[in-house]
């Protein structure tokens, strides 16, 4: 059954993204009528294209109650707009719709762009209220206005973070643990247990530590990842983890999630990681996990109180790893859920 959802999210996705190519080769909207299509998954919503060629979603959503337009960078929201759609050579239809449009011509942003609202409107009925497609929308703004803030994290640090998901056992897990906020002491945190991952592109596996990063509460176990994180030329971005991620993943709520820390992460990066490689097979070969009681650190005894925000670096090259040692997982989910 995993295997089938899966195999269905993927043609869905890659199916939304056929419609919008194949309008584009279509005549230009003429007479206030819009090129548009029906989606694999609704018989009311519709993709459709605007007159600059960007992908058009229109949202069937009967309501008299009034909203305002909403205007940004890149995405415009208009609200209860009758419609003349068509569908085809011959057939029109006109109706009341709320329009989501996309304003930018880069192609991996349209592709994102259509796989974001899909999972949305896969998660709205046919005839929502006018209440739910608010709440979902801004969903959509908060995403797409974080494009234009500055990013809250290095692409090698995010990359290392997503590969750790993409390798794990239960990826679900990991997504529902992983930082809220950039600014979280820990990369993954259930409440109980910690992860923190350390990525370097140096031949040595030195990294930087805050002196709280390995000195978690008492209750807590806490394991640091370290992977060997290489720019290439050609090898995988940010989005090719993504998607390997979103293969495992059936969830449309986690896959929201996962879009969004993406976005809150990056922000106006976003669209230079389609054009940063890292050396996949490398980062496979090189992934560690060690117990932060086994890493050499600085005794808080040793530190005054006036001084705060100490960082050291740490060579882990002699540091024995997890497989070195007898390590119980057996009372912790997010250890469990990761390939050690």
């Amino acid at each position: 059954m995993w295997k089938r959802k899966t195999k269905f999210r993927i043609i869905m996705s890659y199916s939304v993204y056929k419609i919008f190519t194949n309008l584009q080769r279509k005549e230009s909207n003429v007479d206030d009528c819009f090129s548009a299509a029906s989606l694999p998954f609704s018989t009311k919503h519709k993709i459709g294209i605007s007159s600059e060629g960007y992908p058009i979603f229109f949202i069937e959503c009967n309501t008299k109650e009034n909203s305002l337009d909403i205007n940004l960078e890149f995405i415009s929201v208009m609200f209860n707009r009758i419609c003349r759609l068509k569908e085809d050579d011959s057939t029109f239809s006109e109706n009341t719709y709320t329009i989501i449009s996309l304003k930018t011509e880069n192609i991996d942003l349209q592709q994102y762009f259509l796989e974001v609202v899909c999972i949305i409107l896969e998660q709205l009925s046919e005839s929502p209220t006018h209440k739910q497609l608010k709440s979902e929308i801004q969903k959509l703004i908060d995403l797409f206005s974080r494009f234009t803030r500055p990013p809250k994290k290095t692409i090698q640090g995010l990359w290392a973070e997503m590969f750790i998901i993409d390798q794990a056992k239960y990826p679900e897990y990991l997504i529902q643990s992983w930082h809220a906020s950039p600014e979280d002491k820990f990369d993954f945190n259930d409440g109980q247990d910690k992860i923190e991952v350390k990525s370097t592109s140096q031949t040595r596996r030195i990294h930087s530590f805050a002196f709280e990063q390995l000195n978690p509460n008492r209750i807590s176990n806490l394991l640091i990842a370290s992977v060997f994180v290489v720019q290439t030329g050609r090898g995988k971005n940010i989005f090719d983890l993504r998607n390997f991620i979103c293969k495992k993943v059936t969830n449309l709520q986690l896959q929201f999630r996962l879009n969004e820390l993406l976005s809150q992460t990056l922000g106006s990066d976003f669209d230079k990681v389609f054009d940063v490689y890292f050396d996949y097979q490398q980062a496979i070969d090189t992934l560690s996990f060690f117990d932060f009681k086994d890493i050499p650190t600085i005794s808080g005894d040793n530190i005054p109180n006036e001084i705060s925000n100490v960082r050291f670096d740490c060579d882990l090259s002699r540091v024995r790893t997890i497989k070195d040692k007898i390590f119980d997982t057996s009372h912790s989910p997010l250890f469990r859920s990761i390939q050690l």
